[in-house]
């Protein structure tokens, strides 16, 4: 296992780790929407919505508040990179779907992310990048678990 550079430490718990990982995250995340012209929240944006989905979705999915990401989609619906329609059931829910030049762009964010990578992918054996996959995935749904917890308790007053 490689070292971690220079005046940075390498952690040996996995909170520490995390920690670590979401700042180089972060950074990563600026870089590459740089990269293509977008804020890093727009660039979430756009990656949220690949799928169709209600502005309610797209707030849980990015765990904002509604009016943020409201405020958000009218910027991306301005700059030609979603658009709105009235959901086939109920047309009060308004969903949000990627245009073709929303989708090349959050295509091309994710590229640029991907290549941030590729140097550590490419040293790795044929499944490291599956397990890896696995990994994340096993401790995003965990930790969406405990964020749902509170609100799965209710709180008896005396």
């Amino acid at each position: 296992m490689k070292s971690a550079p220079p005046n940075q430490p390498e952690f040996s718990s996995l909170p520490q780790a995390l920690g670590r990982l979401r700042v180089a995250l972060d950074d990563a995340f600026l870089r590459s929407s740089r990269a293509v012209g977008l804020t890093p929240q727009q660039a979430e944006l756009l990656c949220a919505a690949m799928q169709p989905l209600a502005v309610k979705d797209l707030a849980n999915s990015l765990r904002c508040d509604r009016s943020n990401v409201t405020r958000l989609v009218d910027r991306a619906y301005a700059h030609g990179h979603v658009r709105r329609r009235g959901e086939e059931e109920d047309g009060r829910v308004t969903m949000i779907e990627l245009t073709r030049h929303g989708e090349r762009l959050a295509r091309k964010f994710l590229d640029a992310l991907e290549a941030q990578t590729a140097p550590l992918r490419a040293t790795w054996p044929a499944k490291q990048e599956s397990t890896a996959v696995q990994v994340l995935n096993q401790i995003s749904e965990s930790l969406d678990a405990r964020r749902e917890e509170p609100r799965r308790r209710k709180r008896v007053k005396p």
